[in-house]
This record gives structure tokens, C-alpha cells and sequence, in this order.
């Protein structure tokens, strides 16, 4: 400390020490002289010389200020953990068991068959997210949706995490479907798995990072989702609505914790219970 000198004033008044010392660290760092006293009312405060008030008032205030928009920007950008990812791993691999051991009927029922969902079939949209063609196809995909569902979670909580992945996969499914017309079938997470990773690319803009992390998830539509079996008109519409909702919600902060969260992303089930039920009735 350095001695003060001439009249005296309190800067800064902290219940905590370890917060007045912080506030001294700063001035101390400045060369400005000042003290941290104990008060009669139990509190410390932070003394320095009237001369020198001003410059200490603001390298003060720098310092909060800049500590205020770090832990800010660490409160607002992420959720935490969530288990969004591995229950819908374990979902998928869950209905594919149970799925394989029904026969081909379930696929008639469910596929995306562009021409039966064009003539009033909507529910084709929905179910044929939770079918796959085999143990392979149904993995990749559980790996895949577990890993991006669980950063869009960490982003905007798992209650929206859910719901875009849902959306963007059943929009996905809709629009190839009155593009292609006729004879064009397909099964599969996928159109899901690509809207969450548009989604989780374009909540970077307008961060400097954001073209990287929107040509990567480009890159990795063209690697992943351009193989022999897949359908490409699918997973680009899945990923281009994921990227339009990444775009419409990138200033959306965090939501708090709540018992409410995994709640709302568990209802996100309830159209695909919806389809399936319209589905088997026959």
C-alpha cells in the first residue's frame, strides 16, 4: 500500500474482503495510494486520496465492467450438461430393436414414401425418423444425433434442443417429398441429424468463427451425407431449415435450469407417438 495523503474518501464499500482486495489488486496495479479498512458496520472499504479519486473511480469501474461481460458471456452461451443426447441414442436404437423384430410391415406403414405423403399421408414425415434400414444405419445415426443433440442442448437448453431437431427433420421430410413426387422412399434419423448441425452451425453468426463453423458443417453434409444409400435431398433440406432456425435464434440466451427443460424435450415425442398411432390404425 502507499500512504495516502490530504483529504481522504471511501471509493468502494464491500461486504466480502476477498472483493476489496480484488478492487486494491486493480489500483494497486495503477500506482494509485490507497487503503482497505475495516468499518464499524462490519464492511471494508476502500480509501484513497481525493486528489486521485477520479482515475481511481475509473480504473475501478474498467475492471467490473470487464469482469461483468466475462462472466456474462460464460452465463449466457451455455446451459450446462444435459442428457438429451443419450436418451435419444437410446431411443433409437430402443424402436429399432423393437421395429426389426415386426417385419417389413412397419416400414410400409411408416417410410417416407414421397407419393403417400403428397396424397394426405403426413404422418409418413414423422415416422420414418425413428425407422432405419439396418443395425449400421440406426447406429450411425444414434452416435451422431447424440453428440449434436448434446451441444444444442448445452447452447439453448434441451427443452429446444428437441423441438428443432424435430422440426427441422419433419420439414426436411416434407420438402423432399413434394420435390421428388413419386418414387422416392426413405427411412432414417438423418434429416434430423443434419438439421441439428445446421442449427448448431449457424448459432456462431455473427462471431467471427461463423462461416468456419458453417463451411464445416457443409463439409460434413457433403462427406456424411452423400454416401451410396443416403438421400441427399433430405439431409440438405434438414440441414438448410436447421441453419434457418440456427439464424432466427442466435441472440436467444440460454434458459435457466428447471425441472421444466427435460420436460418439454420429452414431449417433443409426442408427434411421433401421434404419427405412429394415425399410422397403424390402418
Amino acid at each position: 500500500m502507499l500512504n495516502l495523503g490530504g483529504s481522504a474518501l471511501h471509493l468502494r464499500q464491500e461486504r466480502d474482503h476477498d472483493a476489496a482486495l480484488a478492487k486494491s489488486l486493480v489500483l494497486e496495479s495503477m500506482g494509485i495510494a490507497h487503503e482497505v479498512k475495516a468499518t464499524s458496520e462490519g464492511r471494508w472499504a476502500i480509501v484513497v486520496d481525493e486528489a486521485e479519486a477520479s482515475a481511481a473511480e475509473s480504473a475501478v469501474a474498467a475492471w467490473e465492467a470487464e469482469n461483468r461481460l466475462r462472466a456474462e458471456a460464460t452465463t449466457k452461451r451455455d446451459y450446462g450438461g444435459s442428457r438429451l443426447g443419450a436418451a435419444a441414442a437410446l431411443l433409437i436404437a430402443s424402436f429399432t430393436t423393437f421395429s426389426f423384430g415386426r417385419g417389413s410391415a412397419w416400414v410400409e406403414r411408416g417410410s417416407a414414401d414421397a407419393a403417400r405423403i403428397i396424397s394426405g399421408e403426413w404422418w409418413r414425415a414423422v415416422t420414418a425418423l425413428s425407422l432405419h434400414a439396418d443395425a449400421a444405419h440406426a447406429f450411425g445415426n444414434a452416435v451422431a444425433l447424440s453428440v449434436l443433440l448434446t451441444g444444442l442442448a448445452r447452447r439453448l437448453g434441451p427443452a429446444l434442443a428437441a423441438w428443432l431437431a424435430l422440426a427441422a427433420g419433419i420439414t426436411g421430410n416434407f420438402v423432399t417429398a413434394l420435390l421428388t413426387g413419386t418414387g422416392h422412399i426413405s427411412v432414417g434419423a438423418s434429416t434430423a441429424v443434419f438439421g441439428a448441425l445446421g442449427t448448431l452451425s449457424a448459432l456462431q453468426v455473427p462471431e467471427r468463427r461463423a462461416w468456419l463453423t458453417l463451411s464445416a458443417g457443409v463439409a460434413l453434409l457433403g462427406l456424411l451425407g452423400t454416401g451410396e444409400r443416403a438421400d441427399l435431398l433430405a439431409h440438405l433440406f434438414g440441414f438448410t431449415f436447421g441453419v434457418v432456425e440456427g439464424l432466427a435464434l442466435r441472440k436467444v440466451k440460454p434458459p435457466r435450469r428447471s425441472f421444466l427443460q427435460p420436460a418439454v424435450a420429452i414431449a417433443s415425442l409426442g408427434p411421433i407417438a401421434l404419427a405412429w398411432w394415425r399410422a397403424l390404425r390402418g
